[in-house]
């Protein structure tokens, strides 16, 4: 359905131009859940919105690669024809549902316009159209709701009211950027089950972007983790968790808070900070804050490299160097 083809991305400010996106690949296929993780400031975002154009211009620049959904080239339409396919074929769920909606009109208004901005069809029949995907997506009361404002409902329930619209034309792609982020641990839950549920109903496929792995465990199908802008690791969720010798995504796993760590125990954290994307990098772009760099990290740039079936790792470390680095900091601790 999606083909991403070695896309970079540059972002011009006052301070110089941001290599945000650095030559990214990947595909999704219909109905596949696809989950992007990594910390702020890794382009996670950037990249979402690249695949809707929704980066402000002229400041952002494509300068290299494609976008292919369904073999059209999104990078090379018109914006005429752009503005067709976000909201009918492609969707974006964004991460602050109070500044995604108009705090001045009724939800039932705003759900009608987005209806009848992409589907001919009267007022009266979108309005019945938005009162069945207030109840999809699990508000209650749903025609009493309709002429209650923003401000009315809480973060969980204007996030179902954000998928409701995004829903409106039954798109073949979600794009859910931090869907949670502002949510409290069981609202969160309610929110993935529910996106797990819509996509049963519409057989969509659904990118999820976001900084927590814990989020996309039980979710995603395939995992790409991001760092400075490009992908350092991708698999299958099981291989993500279970069998990486990626360095960085072994730092973000330890970082996640556990259920069984006893009372002493210390929350591990990633050293330092991710690098500066204005300047220019020279090998890996993790090796500062690499617990097994080595001098040959700070020459060397590594690509992404086959480790498993349909599962690749940008690092020179072997399965089994890695292995032995993680058994001798752990004897060490």
């Amino acid at each position: 359905m999606l083909e991403v083809k070695g896309l970079k991305v540059r972002i011009h400010s006052d301070k110089g131009v941001v290599k945000a996106v650095n030559g990214v690949s990947f595909t999704i296929k219909a109905g596949q859940t696809v989950g992007i993780v990594g910390e702020s400031g890794s382009g996670k975002s950037v990249l979402a919105q690249s695949l809707m154009r929704l980066n402000p211009e002229p400041t952002t620049v494509y300068t290299e690669g494609e976008i292919l959904f369904q073999d059209r080239n999104i990078l090379a339409l018109t914006d005429k024809e752009v503005r067709q396919l976000r909201g009918s074929d492609i969707a974006m769920i964004f991460q602050d549902p109070m500044s995604s909606l108009n705090p001045v009109f009724k939800i039932g208004d705003q759900l009608i316009d987005a209806i009848r901005a992409k589907q001919k069809m009267s007022r009266k029949t979108a309005k019945q159209k938005a009162t069945e995907l207030l109840k999809d997506v699990g508000i209650s009361d749903p025609d009493r709701r309709m002429g209650e404002y923003p401000h009315q409902f809480s973060g969980g329930m204007r996030q179902r009211v954000l998928i409701a619209m995004a829903l409106a034309s039954k798109p073949k792609l979600l794009i859910a950027d931090e869907p949670t982020t502002a949510l409290d641990v069981t609202i969160q839950a309610q929110i993935l089950q529910l996106l797990k549920n819509i996509q049963n109903k519409y057989g969509m496929a659904i990118i999820i972007i976001t900084h927590d792995l814990g989020v996309v465990a039980n979710m995603a199908d395939n995992i790409l983790v991001m760092y400075s802008g490009r992908i350092v690791e991708e698999g299958s969720t099981e291989d993500i968790f279970y069998r990486t010798t990626m360095p960085y995504t072994w730092s973000l796993l330890r970082a996640l808070p556990r259920l069984d760590a006893n009372d002493q125990e210390q929350l591990v954290t990633i050293k330092g900070n991710p690098p500066n994307l204005l300047g220019e990098m020279k090998g890996c772009s993790f090796y500062q804050r690499c617990p097994f760099a080595t001098e040959q990290c700070a020459l060397s740039d590594p690509v992404l490299r086959e480790i498993g079936k349909d599962h690749r790792v940008a690092c020179i470390l072997s399965e089994s160097e890695f292995i032995d680095q993680v058994n001798q900091l752990q004897s060490i601790q």
